[in-house]
This record gives C-alpha cells, structure tokens and sequence, in this order.
C-alpha cells in the first residue's frame, strides 16, 4: 500500500490514507474495507485483482447499481436515502437466547439488569462446574454485542466481572440480559446526510460513586460523539477505590479523555483534524 501512494496511520497501523485520490481503507486480517469515489475505487480493485485472488463483498452508494444492504465483519451496514445505517450482528442476540433455553414468547424486562442488593450477595452460592462453562460462553457473547450496544454494555460488563467465580445471581443477572434481548432484539445507528462537518469530538462522561456493594468501587461510563453520531461508548468499573465522589468523577474524565484522545488520533490517520470537548456534571471534579 505504501508503494501505491498510501500513508500509514500513526494511532491505527491498520487505516491507510491516499489524500491525492480520496482513498481511505481499513485492514482488518484479510479484509479491506475501502472508501472513497467510485473511479478510485474502481482503480484499487484492479491493483488489488492483478496481485491477489479476492473477493469483493459488494458496494454500498447512492446509485442504482449499488447495494443498499452489507455485512462487513458480520456488522450489518445500510444505505437508505436519510444517510447511512449501522446495526450490531442480529445473529449473537438469539444464540444467547437459545444458550439459555429461552424462546420468543418467553417474558421480556424493561431494563437489562438490576443492582444486587446486600442480602444477595450475602446467601448466594456457587455454579456447578458444568455450569460456570455455560456462564461463561454466553457471558462472552453478551460483551462481544455490547461492542455495539450501549444499552447492555454496563450489564455486560457487570457479567465478564463474575468470570473467575461465578454463582447462581449471575446466572440471574445473565437471564435477565437475555431477556431484555428478547423485547429489544435489534439496535441501529443512524448516521444522516447533511448535518455539516463537525470541528469537534464530544466526550460525555458520568460516575456511580461506589457503585459496586462489593467492593466499593466506582463505575465509569461514557459516550463519544461527532457531529450528533455515537462512534464509542464504555462502562468499565475503576481500579482503585475512590475516597470521594470528587476523586470518583475525576477517574472518569480522565478515561473519557484518553478515550477522546484515542479517537482523535485515529481521526487524524484519516486526514480529519478535530478538537476535543468534554462534558462532565461533576462540580468539584471541573473545580
């Protein structure tokens, strides 16, 4: 690629860049996921056909001819005529289900999880070693859609927690994901035309203060936005126990800022220079 005219990301080894031709591709293992103008587009495909046997996935545009629907790494992309269409893979909400026993007409919750309380965490006993398999796999795929989904990225999160020893409330607590899953099966990003281009990267961070009944420690969560479009969401539980609210806050706008810094290098690999705004309600932690 570097041979061709392409510039190698800094942050992202794996993003290559072709200012003079608009060209912007993405490598992941074997498979390139390229965009730009269709004449260039045309030109790369045919370096790439007198090199290698590949096979071309399809093409998403506004023309006729161009597919309107693609999975790329089993992502579910879209163009209709508002913009452009982004949805988790439907596939890993119903092998969760199936994993569990559980059907479509089973009953459906509001919310994918709920906080233990302390009388729970004191009476509860441990999984059978046929079980803590089964725990974990399901466990697993339920983290690999929250990649996706910001609404059971913290319930997720909540489970992998639970890997080394878990017991029957985390059975509970995956059940209850699972059915969550069942009433809210699909989540799309809708990313539209004609919303400008934004100069900045918004980082949103929040913190529960002593958030695990456990062991004390805090929760951080947050979500990065560009223009009106959510590219990135978290919600990881600190390291450390925080003494204060204040200090609890704190840790979260700095992971917010790593993340937003993180962002903001890959965005540079691609020839996007932005600034980085974050948000935060923490009074004494902006103090």
């Amino acid at each position: 690629l570097r041979g061709l005219g392409f510039g190698q990301g800094q942050a992202g080894p794996c993003l290559f860049l072709h200012k003079a031709r608009g060209l912007a591709i993405s490598v992941h293992g074997d498979d390139f996921t390229i965009c730009g103008p269709k004449c260039e587009i045309d030109w790369f495909e045919q370096l790439l056909e007198e090199r290698y046997e590949s096979k071309k996935g399809g093409r998403l545009g506004p023309a006729p001819g161009d597919c309107k629907e693609l999975t790329i790494l089993n992502r579910v992309i879209r163009w209709p005529d508002r913009g452009v269409e982004y949805e988790a893979d439907p596939r890993q909400a119903e092998r969760l289900l199936e994993g569990l026993g559980l059907d479509g007409n089973c009953k459906s919750t509001a919310t994918p999880g709920l906080k233990p309380n302390v009388e729970v965490l004191k009476d509860d006993s441990l999984l059978s070693s046929d079980a803590h398999t089964i725990f974990r796999a399901l466990a697993a795929r339920a983290n690999y859609l929250a990649q996706d989904r910001p609404d059971i990225a913290f319930s997720s999160k909540e489970l992998c927690r639970e890997f080394s020893v878990p017991n029957k409330a985390s059975f509970v607590k995956l059940k209850r994901l699972a059915r969550y899953l069942n009433g809210m099966p699909r989540l799309a990003y809708q990313y539209k035309w004609g919303q400008g281009l934004p100069d900045a990267i918004d980082i949103f961070v929040d913190t529960d203060f002593a958030g695990c009944q456990s062991t004390r420690r805090s929760n951080s969560g947050g979500a990065a936005l560009v223009g009106k479009c959510l590219v990135k969401h978290w919600a990881k539980t600190q390291t450390t126990v925080s003494l204060s609210s204040g200090e609890a806050e704190l840790q979260g706008i700095a992971a917010g800022a790593a993340q937003g810094l993180g962002l903001r290098s890959l965005m540079r690999d691609m020839g996007w220079e932005v600034k980085l705004r974050l948000h935060s309600d923490a009074t004494a932690a902006i103090g």
